[in-house]
């Protein structure tokens, strides 16, 4: 990747951490008004998260977040009884379908018809939400929709997220082609544009005539000794994928995919019109988390996952909202020249913030400590479950969260539909 080094720091997750304790520690000074933040309310946060985790696995035997646990939901192992069937006969074999699947998984969690429940087939589980993105990609995986030779449906080809057909999407999805017409056409054009990145990119994602996302999991396993880089692998996703994600921040002629400014009037003085840019990157960070589990089933350890940050999703950032920790103020609390781009990055820079503070203080109750307790397992034990659960118990309390956390015109972002 190329750029001056102020750009490629905001590729790395250490800068996304640094900026989101600095904007936490703004906010809580009073920088941006329609915000407060009301530290003595993690209690109650710490509370939810407990509760959460022990409810969910009161012997804390907890996996690595990601995107495994949606296809367990309904309590069906989903990769267990496909990879069963499939029978890989190699490792490689299946590391390059799980992370297929991983990488496909995260990518399609994006806006949604309002009233989305998808209905699986097999099994008639139904679900909304993100979890509907996960088991519609996971029903369009097995039904070999994404590859582009059945003697091996499980898999991702490039050629075949370049072609995909809008009606064949629609039914796939089980959304009405006239009424949701417009989000059809945003997603058909989403996943050509990541066949077209993944075609861009041979030297990290291609294999004789394959050409498939997953591959960049097995050129890494293959060049490791037993241990992947975490930074490595969302190095190589963003240097490629970050231009699909239009409509973020972009600095000089670099797009930098799901990264956004919070520019304050006051800044602007201060930097001579430079924009303060968020890295967020929670699409790539959650493909990273969810390759945790392909690479320990074929054999390899990845490190450096304390690097990466909790997810800025509408999970994370309801945690803190719903338990008092964030509060929003009514619309005559916003002061001139405050934006609502201002508030959603502010939200989501919170969150992570907030996120490494009750890590901590989780660790702390439990005398547990950060290797015994890693992040990945504190955000798939409690963080996130506990925030989705907060949003599932009132659909007016998640759309009103939604509004606050659109940042625009951005269909790869699940905020406010």
């Amino acid at each position: 990747m190329t750029g001056s080094p102020s750009t490629l720091s905001l590729f790395k997750p250490q800068e996304l951490r640094r900026k989101a304790h600095d904007i936490l520690q703004r906010l809580s000074g009073g920088e941006l008004p329609s915000i407060r933040v009301v530290p003595e309310k993690m209690d109650g946060a710490l509370l939810s998260v407990l509760e959460t985790t022990r409810e969910t696995y009161p012997d804390f035997q907890i996996p690595p977040y990601g995107v495994w646990r949606d296809f367990e939901f309904g309590g069906l192992d989903r990769w267990a009884a496909l990879a069963t069937a499939r029978d890989f006969e190699t490792a490689e074999e299946m590391l390059a379908s799980a992370a297929d699947l991983a990488v496909v998984t995260a990518f399609m969690k994006t806006r949604h018809p309002s009233d989305w429940v998808f209905e699986e087939s097999m099994s008639g589980v139904s679900a909304t939400g993100s979890r509907a993105s996960a088991l519609a990609a996971f029903q369009m995986f097995a039904a070999g929709s994404f590859s582009s030779d059945m003697s091996d449906p499980y898999r991702v080809d490039a050629a075949t997220l370049i072609r995909f057909d809008l009606e064949e999407l629609a039914s796939a999805l089980q959304w009405d082609i006239v009424r949701d017409k417009a989000l059809l056409v945003e997603m058909q054009r989403y996943l050509k544009r990541l066949g077209e990145a993944l075609s861009l990119r041979p030297d990290l994602f291609c294999e004789g005539d394959a050409t498939r996302p997953g591959l960049l999991a097995v050129k890494r396993a293959g060049d490791s000794e037993g241990v992947v880089d975490a930074e490595r692998l969302l190095d190589n996703l963003l240097e490629t994928l970050a231009p699909v994600w239009d409509g973020g921040a972009v600095s000089g002629d670099v797009s930098l995919g799901d990264s956004f400014a919070l520019l304050r009037p006051e800044k602007a003085a201060e930097t001579g019109g430079s924009d303060d840019i968020v890295p967020f990157h929670t699409a790539a960070q959650e493909m990273v988390y969810s390759m945790v589990e392909p690479f320990a089933w074929a054999g390899f350890e990845v490190a450096g996952l304390d690097l990466l940050t909790a997810p800025a999703d509408a999970a994370h950032v309801a945690l803190f909202v719903e338990t008092g920790v964030l509060e929003i103020l009514p619309a005559e609390a916003v002061e001139d020249g405050e934006t609502s781009i201002d508030r959603t990055v502010a939200l989501r820079a919170a969150a992570i913030a907030l996120s490494d503070r009750l890590a901590d203080r989780l660790r702390e109750e439990l005398e547990a400590s950060a290797e015994q307790l890693p992040l990945t397992c504190i955000l798939e034990g409690g963080t996130a479950r506990a925030g989705a659960r907060l949003l599932e118990q009132s659909a007016e309390k998640g759309k009103n969260l939604g509004q606050y956390l659109d940042p625009g015109d951005v269909f790869w972002l699940p905020f406010g539909q």
